[in-house]
């Protein structure tokens, strides 16, 4: 992930958190379950024949 990209994206998370308040730590855990399931799926479609 480039700065910029990164910068980008903090920017967002605070605009977003001054909309709907702070994320939870129940939020940050489901989302960040969410990002390996996301992960891992990827990493079984590269890394199948037809990938």
């Amino acid at each position: 992930m480039t700065r910029r990209t990164r910068d980008g994206l903090l920017e967002l998370v605070d605009w977003l958190e001054e909309e709907h308040g702070p994320v939870t730590e129940e939020e940050r855990a489901a989302a960040e379950a969410e990002l390996r399931e996301i992960d891992a799926e990827h990493d079984h479609r590269a890394s199948s024949p037809a990938g």
